[in-house]
């Protein structure tokens, strides 16, 4: 790297120092939380075996004239340091009274990319308020932006952030976990009880299932119903002394007289939306890892007490599997159970099948209800007769099994949410990187017409730009490689970055073309920003203002810089965060395409500074600047094809693909530099063209085409 290269190097950081905030002054203070609190209650001291700080009421309590203690003030960052989507930790101002009640909530400092200027903290801001007036015995769930906010006495929801799934996720889980340890540490046995759940249900992935409705369970075969009319009752007693004991039967034959659903509630998700809360955590800790089935009986002989018509069975039930009876067990259950469709008279069975002959819920199993009746005549005094009926199940082997598990596990997590409510712009996204991989694959068909060519580039480029960056916000970056970094080298995983289905989804087709193509298939077609630039020169062009080609040495000896840049930010993460954070500002992707251009001055001004210098340069950020290109370039040694068709007389003597390359890829041995090449496929076209390939002119001088002359006979 020459003097030039390293005085722009330190222009660079002195631009980004300019711009460096002062560093966090770390945990809260007595006076910063009062001030934060507007001066509402007695700030205490914090207390010496935890940081929280104790909050009283202004006026004294009557009688003994001491201040009442109200609740308790602490940062989650103290308790629950949750990862948002910079990979960093999100730091919360929590208040909360003796009940589990949130006081107040107040954002104090988070990293969030998207969130960083006022306007962004601002929603993060009003999000958090949501939290007032809840509290730690509410089911607290967090929908998207587009879904209203509501609440009663159990459960609320809350209204998202635009583009910021992955925050509000990090905010919830930090304000309840966080308050959930201290009301388990402070407050009382009921409150702490209540928190104790809270917490469950953050470590619990089993608690993000949503309460599926009667006609999803039944869609998605999560239950089986059975009915019996009269008539199938009188059919099955025929030929008995117990025949003829429904006077209905013979005027309303197809009426129901029972109907019997039946469901595996040990499965979380079927569970949870058939029982309430109290009652999951009642049958968990009753079944004990067994299996368990609830059996809901409704209709007339539900609570029929007419043993002629019903004998009393405790258990009615009979469950078989590969010829083995399966002992079964009642659990007494008092507590709330929902089943939409069903009247509140309807009679529940909790069974759960004995340690001692295991339900395998993964092979098949028959099950039967056992009704009896009885009667009496002058021979034969207090006789039954008893009939089986095949109950309708959920689970058919392991086949269906296996297929129930995984809809209905991966079904109610909260980033499987995300991407069933995207599933439109997963698709299309999709259909575009198929249509992108069949013409990459192509390239020679497609790049044999120069017309064709540019048509299928620009257009995709218009795609690039437009759906995937502005319209879906799929704009990969560096900020997604420092997130992991910091995440993993904290001792966490990348779990965030599913909540943001367009950047895992590019993420892996970038990664899986790194293979084939290298860097050239996201630099080239699927970063929107580098659309933006080679559209806007392309307009240039249109005006007639072309772009400059440096010198081979300069142009050489610049590409280095984006490698500099690269380092100064990795480097930064271990040896300066505060400044890691605003270095990455050095990409202008989130000016551009995420904001809009709609921002603080300075950005504006880089970012317009960039696409300004794609003008005079073609796509110069791309080639000289940019820290993604510079690390996908890095391991552009994980490229195994030379995918460039190349002839020997490339280089010598013919050099007509360098000096038209206007990436400047190629050098004058004819050999291409991939790991600079954005696979614009001009070259491959030139390849294919007879009147710019000069091995192509000299063969054809060589073999010049010869039209055949023959005679012809007349006759």
């Amino acid at each position: 790297m020459n003097r030039r290269v390293c005085k722009v190097v330190g222009l660079l950081w002195l631009w980004l120092w300019s711009f460096l905030p002062a560093a966090h002054a770390g945990l809260l203070n007595r006076q910063d939380i009062d001030k934060l609190l507007e001066g509402q209650y007695i700030v205490g001291d914090v207390q010496p075996d935890m940081p929280v700080y104790p909050l009283f009421a202004k006026n004294p309590a009557s009688g003994n004239g001491k201040p009442a203690l109200r609740g308790y003030a602490f940062e989650s960052l103290d308790f629950e340091p949750v990862r948002g989507y910079s990979g960093k930790p999100i730091d919360l101002l929590v208040a909360m009274d003796l009940t589990g009640a949130f006081l107040d909530i107040r954002l104090i400092e988070h990293k969030e990319p998207f969130f960083n200027n006022p306007t962004g903290t601002g929603k993060l801001g009003v999000f958090s308020a949501q939290y007032i007036d809840l509290s730690l015995r509410h089911n607290i769930q967090v929908h998207d932006h587009l879904t209203p906010s509501s609440r009663d006495d159990q459960s609320a929801h809350l209204q998202g952030v635009n583009h910021g799934t992955v925050t509000v996720k990090a905010i919830d889980r930090s304000v309840v976990a966080s308050a959930s340890k201290v009301a388990l540490a402070r407050l009382g046995a009921e409150v702490a009880n209540s928190a104790a759940v809270s917490a469950a249900r953050r470590r619990t992935s089993s608690d993000s299932y949503d309460v599926l409705d009667w006609n999803t369970l039944r869609s998605r075969r999560m239950v089986g119903t059975t009915q019996l009319t009269r008539a199938e009752l009188e059919t099955a007693f025929a030929g008995t002394l117990s025949a003829g004991a429904d006077p209905h039967a013979k005027t309303h034959p197809d009426d129901i007289a029972l109907t019997l659903t039946t469901a595996l509630i040990s499965m979380p998700s079927i569970g949870r939306s058939l029982l309430d809360s109290e009652g999951w955590r009642y049958l968990s800790t009753s079944r004990r890892q067994s299996h368990a089935l609830l059996i809901i009986e409704s209709g007339p002989l539900a609570g029929e007490t007419s043993q002629a018509l019903r004998v009393s069975d405790d258990l009615p039930f009979v469950l078989k599997q590969q010829g083995k009876t399966i002992k079964l067990q009642r659990i007494a259950y008092d507590k709330g159970l929902r089943v939409p469709g069903y009247p509140s008279t309807a009679h529940a069975y909790f069974l759960v099948a004995d340690k001692a002959t295991p339900l395998d819920p993964a092979e098949s199993f028959d099950l039967t209800f056992r009704l009896g009746r009885r009667f009496a005549t002058n021979q034969i005094l207090n006789q039954a007769e008893t009939r089986h009926f095949e109950l309708a199940h959920v689970f058919y082997g392991w086949r269906a099994t296996a297929l129930n598990f995984l809809a209905i596990h991966w079904s109610g997590l909260d980033w499987v949410k995300v991407w069933q409510s995207r599933w439109v712009e997963i698709v299309a996204l999709l259909s575009g990187l198929l249509v992108l991989s069949l013409g990459l694959m192509a390239q020679k068909s497609l790049s044999a017409s120069r017309t064709r060519l540019r048509w299928f580039r620009h257009a995709y480029l218009v795609f690039t730009l437009g759906f995937i960056g502005w319209y879906a916000q799929g704009q990969l970056t560096i900020l997604n490689i420092t997130a992991a970094i910091e995440s993993l080298t904290g001792g966490g995983d990348l779990s965030f970055l599913l909540n943001d289905p367009m950047t895992v989804i590019l993420w892996i087709f970038v990664l899986g073309t790194l293979l084939v193509w290298g860097r050239s298939t996201f630099c080239g077609w699927l970063c929107p920003f580098g659309a933006l630039q080679e559209l806007i020169s392309v307009l240039a062009n249109k005006l007639g203002v072309h772009q400059r080609r440096l010198r081979t040495a300069l142009d050489a000896k610049l590409k280095w810089f984006k490698y500099a840049v690269l380092a100064t930010i990795i480097g930064s993460l271990f040896a300066a965060p505060s400044f890691a954070e605003l270095a990455v500002k050095v990409e202008p992707f989130e000016t551009a395409i995420s904001f809009f251009f709609v921002r603080e001055w300075p950005y504006i001004a880089w970012a317009t500074l960039c696409l300004g210098m794609g003008v005079l340069v073609y796509r110069g950020y791309c080639r000289y600047i940019c820290p993604l290109g510079a690390a996908l370039a890095a391991v552009n040694v994980l490229q195994r094809w030379s995918w460039i068709p190349r002839r020997t007389e490339c280089g010598t003597p013919c050099q007509t693909c360098r000096h038209r390359c206007e990436y400047q890829a190629i050098s004058a041995q004819g050999t291409v530099q991939y790991s600079e090449c954005f696979q614009c496929l001009d070259c491959v076209a030139i390849y294919q063209d007879e009147q710019h390939c000069l091995p192509l002119i000299q063969q054809h001088k060589q073999n010049p085409a010869v039209i055949p002359i023959r005679s012809i006979e007349r006759t």
